[in-house]
């Protein structure tokens, strides 16, 4: 049963929220409490691409840093979640080409500044929040406060920032059968773009939650950091907390 988020805001209150496109893939409240090291694969070939390590900076705050296969940083993020989990504050560097994000949230307002690459200026816009967005790794929050909704099969439609291009587009949230491999037991949800033609270029995203605690185990989709020819592969990112 499909549900946007004003119908079900009577049963489960909206927060406002964001999430880039560059999904970033990681569940924020275990963020705040342990490191995580996810390891990411190509879904093409099953080669490791890259590791995400994050940890904890202080209660509202968390540092992701990027890494190659042999161990060299390449990139790194800063989370702020001071005004919200759902939709927090969030700046990205990439070392591979000189990609930068900065998404600041303010008076209501996501103020987005986007450099494709070392060679390009920053690009600066901004968009207003809206019932219904997820920024970044919000959409884990967002998982958590709506499990229950999602669990018994309803269907909720969310707002997708994508930095690169300082719009949002609609995907929609519903529970899902898990990939293959996926650790026995786990709960899977589904986020797919509800535009046909947003489709045509974009896989369905899957994550995986070990549903006691409901930590993140595995993420399949577009990865949230490019390669150095600017290319978003598509990943399997797997995690352990240590």
């Amino acid at each position: 049963m499909k549900r946007s988020l004003n119908s079900l805001s009577k049963k489960w209150p909206v927060v406002m929220a964001l999430f880039t496109f560059l999904f970033s893939s990681v569940a924020i409240a275990e963020a705040l409490s342990s490191n995580i090291v996810g390891s990411a694969y190509s879904l093409k070939t099953g080669a490791l691409l890259y590791r995400e390590t994050h940890q904890p900076l202080s209660d509202k705050t968390y540092r992701v840093e990027y890494s190659e296969p042999n161990g060299t940083v390449f990139g790194h993020k800063t989370i702020d979640l001071s005004e919200s989990a759902i939709t927090p504050s969030f700046s990205q560097v990439n070392d591979r080409n000189g990609e930068r994000i900065d998404v600041m949230q303010t008076n209501n307002t996501l103020k987005i500044a986007y450099q494709e690459n070392s060679a390009t200026e920053a690009k600066k816009d901004s968009v207003k929040l809206v019932a219904g967005m997820i920024v970044d790794a919000g959409f884990d929050a967002f998982i958590k406060q709506y499990w229950d909704a999602l669990e018994a099969g309803n269907q909720m439609d969310i707002e997708y920032l994508v930095p690169s291009k300082q719009t949002t587009f609609t995907f929609r949230f519903s529970q899902a059968s898990c990939v293959q491999g996926t650790q026995k037991g786990a709960e899977c949800f589904s986020l797919i773009p509800v535009s046909w033609f947003v489709k045509l270029a974009v896989d369905p995203i899957i994550v995986a939650y070990e549903p006691v605690q409901k930590r993140l185990l595995r993420f399949t989709g577009r990865a949230n950091i490019c390669d150095s020819q600017g290319k978003y592969q598509s990943v399997d990112i797997q995690y352990r907390y240590l």
